[in-house]
C-alpha cells in the first residue's frame, strides 16, 4: 500500500498540462458513488501532467479515503434543509374502503383512515468521516426529518442512520461492512427496521462501456416481527457523454406466513442536460408469503421518480407508485412530489 501511495503522489504532483474532459465527466457524479468517482479520476490522469487546481482537488479527495496521511482529524458536516411535499398517508392509517377477504367483508373504522395532503418540514443531516489506513475509513450518516400537515394539524418524524467501514483490499477491490436503521413514526403506526450487510466489490474500466463498480453481498434485515436474509448484486457505471447508470438486484429468503421481499430490481439513470443533473429512477418489487385470515397475499410494486434541480439550491422530486395486491384492499396508486432547498 505504501508503494501505491507513493505512485499516486508522484502522479498527482506533476503539473502544468490540461485536465481533460474525462476528469470533468467523473466529477459530475460525485453524489452517486464517491469511490467510483475517485477511481475514474485516477484512471483519467494516469500518464498526464496536471494543473495545480486539479492536483489539489484529487489529492484532497484521496485524503478522505486515507491516502497521503488521511484526514488529520475526523470530518463532521451538518446541514438543515426546509422541505415541502405531498403525502398520501400522513397519519399511517388504513385505506378508505372495506376489506373483502375469503368471502367476508369488514367495514373499517373511519377514525383510522389515512389522511393525505401537503406537509412542510425540515430535514437535518449530518455526516462523519474518519480515516485509519490507506484506502480504509469509517463513514457515518444521520438524518432526521420532522414534517407537519397544516391542514390536519398532525405530523410525523423520520430518523435514519448508517455506518460503514469501507476497506480497500487491493487497489481496485474492496470489502465493506455496514449497519443501517430507520424509524418512521406516525400517529397510527411505527415502522422500524435495522440491517447489517457485508459486500465485496471491484472497480474497472472498459473502453466501450465506462468506469464500473461491480458489487455483491448479503444483508440481514430485522423487522419488528421477523428477520430476513437478502442477497444483492449491483453495478454502477460512469459512461462517456456525461451520464451515469445504476443497477441493483435483490433476492430475499421466504419467511413463513410473512409478506416479504422475493426479488427487487432498481435502476437509475443520471444525465447532465444543459448543466442540470436529472435523475430518473425505476424500481420493481415482488413480495409474497403473506397470509390474512388464511388467504394468501402477494404484492407487485412499481415506483418511478424523477429528480431535477429547478433553481439554484432548489430541488424537485416527482414520482408515482403502484401496488397490485392479490387482496384488493392493499392496492395502492399514489403520486409523490417534494421540494427541498439546500443552503
Amino acid at each position: 500500500m505504501r508503494k501505491l501511495s507513493k505512485a499516486l503522489a508522484f502522479c498527482i504532483s506533476l503539473s502544468f498540462l490540461w485536465a481533460g474532459t474525462a476528469q470533468a465527466n467523473c466529477l459530475m457524479f460525485s453524489n452517486q458513488n464517491e469511490r467510483l468517482v475517485n477511481f475514474c479520476l485516477l484512471q483519467s490522469v494516469t500518464g498526464k501532467l496536471l494543473d495545480e487546481r486539479t492536483a489539489i482537488l484529487i489529492s484532497q479527495r484521496l485524503q478522505r479515503e486515507g491516502y497521503f496521511g488521511g484526514l488529520r482529524s475526523p470530518s463532521v458536516t451538518t446541514n438543515i434543509s426546509p422541505t415541502l411535499s405531498y403525502s398520501s398517508n400522513i397519519n399511517g392509517g388504513n385505506p378508505d374502503r372495506n376489506l373483502i377477504v375469503g368471502g367476508l367483508e369488514f367495514e373499517g373504522d373511519p377514525s383510522l383512515v389515512a389522511k393525505e395532503g401537503i406537509v412542510v418540514g425540515a430535514d437535518f443531516s449530518s455526516a462523519y468521516r474518519a480515516t485509519y489506513r490507506e484506502g480504509q475509513y469509517l463513514n457515518a450518516n444521520l438524518s432526521a426529518v420532522v414534517s407537519i400537515s397544516p391542514e390536519h394539524s398532525i405530523g410525523y418524524t423520520r430518523l435514519n442512520w448508517a455506518a460503514c467501514s469501507r476497506n480497500k483490499i487491493r487497489f481496485a477491490s474492496y470489502l465493506d461492512i455496514c449497519a443501517n436503521a430507520s424509524n418512521l413514526n406516525r400517529k397510527l403506526s411505527i415502522d422500524q427496521t435495522e440491517s447489517i450487510s457485508l459486500s465485496l466489490g471491484h472497480l474497472s474500466y472498459r473502453s466501450n462501456f465506462g468506469f464500473n463498480d461491480l458489487g455483491y453481498g448479503f444483508q440481514r434485515t430485522f423487522f419488528s416481527e421477523y428477520e430476513q436474509d437478502q442477497a444483492f448484486v449491483s453495478l454502477d457505471t460512469i459512461h462517456g457523454k456525461q451520464w451515469h447508470s445504476g443497477l441493483r438486484m435483490r433476492l430475499g429468503e421466504s419467511v413463513t406466513d410473512k409478506l416479504v421481499l422475493n426479488y427487487g430490481l432498481d435502476a437509475s439513470v443520471t444525465k447532465i442536460i444543459e448543466g442540470r443533473q436529472i435523475t430518473i429512477s425505476l424500481s420493481r418489487e415482488i413480495s409474497d408469503g403473506g397470509k390474512l385470515l388464511g388467504v394468501d397475499r402477494s404484492d407487485e410494486t412499481t415506483r418511478l421518480q424523477v429528480s431535477v434541480p429547478i433553481a439554484k439550491s432548489l430541488y424537485a422530486k416527482v414520482g408515482y407508485a403502484k401496488t397490485d395486491s392479490t387482496i384488493d384492499y392493499f392496492d395502492v396508486l399514489e403520486p409523490s412530489i417534494s421540494l427541498t432547498y439546500t443552503w
